[in-house]
Parts: C-alpha cells; structure tokens; sequence
C-alpha cells in the first residue's frame, strides 16, 4: 500500500471538463493505492483521481487529463 499526493503543475483549466472553471498550481488531493505503481496516467485510478478533485475542490477534472502532463504524483507514505 502506498500513499501519494496529487498536485495541479500549471494554473489553468486544460484538465477541467467546465472550461469555466480553473485549477490553480499548488491544488491538491492525497489518496492510497493497493500497489506501489503511480496512479497518475492508470485508467482504473483516474475517475477516483478525479473525484477526489471535486470533493474538495468542487472542481470537474477530466479523468482523461488526469496525467503526468498536467499533474505532479509524489510519494508520501
């Protein structure tokens, strides 16, 4: 099992599903995986991801951007 921190690279709204809405650099969620494999860019992680997103945020993130483009994955646990 391991623990990541989740973190928006650039201001903007490229991941939003709502262009209407913005991510700002520095947002950011923390989840756990089973595996120690990174969760950003696995298809099975990335609708979690993104609901964690708008849970917190209230922000719609595309599940399909939810990658190492726009997303910084780190290691925490």
């Amino acid at each position: 099992m391991a623990l990541w921190k989740i973190s928006v690279k650039n201001s903007g709204n490229v991941a939003c599903k709502n262009k209407r809405q913005r991510l700002e650099k520095g947002m950011f969620v923390e989840t756990s995986t089973v595996s120690t494999i990174i969760p950003l860019g696995q298809s099975s992680e990335a609708t979690r991801l993104a609901q964690l997103f708008m849970s917190k945020y209230g922000i719609e993130v595309d599940p399909k951007q939810m990658n190492r483009s726009n997303f910084d994955c780190m290691k925490i646990g």
